[in-house]
């Protein structure tokens, strides 16, 4: 079984994921560190130097690698998608028919509280004021939440940002 986890960056995919995996015996996957250590680089210097569009050609490839080397023999992942994964139709079809989707869905606010912290090594948030992370955050959720909705099989919210909170709901709700 192939979960992969979806939302918003700083909704805590990867680390829902690693503390899930782990839980569950699962092999885990983050597909942008996984692509970081594909191309030798962090995600914001691939930005930099090939750009959005690029990255997310590489993501897909990536995508379709990873679905490939697990969606066969019974293996069994968590992976956690990056915030635009989705995004792009191709990969927003093979997350929803290939993977039991989990959007980790969390507000406004509180995403804004954590994503303060570690802007700096976040593309699309670098170098962003307080009210230019917000209203960017407010604008990329307006464009972004019913496309997370759509390739969900199950909504978790981590409003309150208790992790064992989190895994609970998960573990209630999807049958391992």
């Amino acid at each position: 079984m192939i979960i992969s986890l979806c939302g918003f960056m700083g909704a805590g995919k990867s680390t829902v994921g690693k503390y899930l995996a782990n839980f569950v015996g699962y092999t885990f996957i983050d597909l942008d560190r996984y692509i970081e250590q594909k191309h030798g680089c962090t995600i914001a210097d691939f930005f930099v130097r090939q750009g959005e569009e690029k990255f997310r050609q590489e993501e897909l490839l990536s995508l379709k690698e990873i679905l490939s080397n697990y969606s066969t023999g019974g293996k069994n992942l968590i992976l956690s998608l990056g915030g635009g994964t989705v995004t792009r139709p191709e990969c927003a079809g093979l997350v929803k028919t290939q993977t039991h989707c989990i959007y980790l869905y969390c507000s406004k606010e509180e995403l804004v509280k954590r994503l303060k912290r570690g802007a700096a090594k976040r593309p699309l948030l670098a170098g962003k004021t307080h009210k230019e992370l917000e209203d960017h955050i407010e604008n990329l959720m307006q464009r972004r939440c019913a496309t997370y909705e759509s390739c969900a099989h199950t909504v978790i919210h981590t409003r309150d940002g208790n992790l064992q909170h989190v895994i609970d709901n998960i573990l209630n709700t999807v049958k391992f």
